[in-house]
């Protein structure tokens, strides 16, 4: 950039402090992280972008993350995919059919984002929005499935709502937030969604599972977590551990 001697200093030095910004982010290098150590067979990877949360920007650059990710991910699979059909292709043809190691090299892949509505809002689009979009879409062909966690369902982008096979909604009391679900599953509820909602029992974990592949509404009770609570609110008062004698 500097050693552009066609563009204005002012131009080369707004370029530079942009490219210095991006650096600071950490995101790229030229000895990144393989695709392949990411999205394993028989392994969890978790992406933790919440370090970006006090950063300038923020909120973009978790977007560009989960974008990143996303696209990079339905192409690699969009491949695979490519390879697995010659594969079944080829058995079902010729007895003698070639060994495509090409299929194994990328798994099915579940791909879980929370704070869903912070990527995919309802009133604007972000940079992870179309990729998001089109695994919505189109994952289903390539083999990668997707699971969208959200406090704000009312604040989510509409396609969520009618692209999801099953939605698993808790208590909600917010007006915008029941209504965003009602409107997808009015068509066969025999009861207004608020109802079902206050028929759920007051504990923790009652939830309503919608199936709209059935068109069938369940209530369930999600069992206490056993691991540690990563996203528990800080209390003023701990429990204390009795001890046994």
């Amino acid at each position: 950039v500097c050693a552009d001697e066609r563009a204005e200093q002012s131009v080369k030095d707004a370029a530079e402090n942009r490219f210095l910004v991006a650096k600071s982010w950490g995101l790229f290098d030229t000895e990144g992280t393989p695709f392949s150590d990411i999205i394993a067979g028989g392994q969890v990877t978790v992406l933790d972008v919440s370090c970006y949360a006090t950063a300038p920007g923020g909120a973009d650059v978790r977007a560009l993350v989960i974008a990143l990710v996303s696209q990079k991910l339905f192409v690699q699979r969009m491949i695979a995919r490519k390879f697995e059909e010659f594969a079944a292709v080829s058995k079902a043809t010729s007895y003698f059919s070639p060994d495509v190691e090409g299929a194994k090299r990328m798994p099915l892949v579940w791909l879980v984002v929370d704070e869903a509505h912070e990527f995919l809002p309802n009133d604007h689009s972000t940079v992870a929005s179309q990729p998001l979009i089109t695994i919505m879409r189109e994952g289903r062909q390539p083999g990668i499935s997707l699971i969208l966690a959200t406090q704000q369902p009312g604040k989510i982008h509409t396609d969520v709502m009618t692209q999801s096979d099953i939605v698993i909604a808790h208590r909600i009391t917010a007006r915008i937030d029941t209504e965003a679900l009602g409107a997808l599953m009015q068509s066969y509820m025999r009861e207004g969604l608020a109802v079902q909602l206050d028929n759920l029992p007051r504990t923790k974990g009652s939830a309503l599972v919608f199936d709209d592949t059935n068109e069938r509404l369940f209530p369930i009770k999600v069992r206490p977590r056993t691991t540690w609570h990563g996203g528990e609110s800080p209390t003023a008062m701990p429990d204390k551990k009795q001890e046994l004698g």
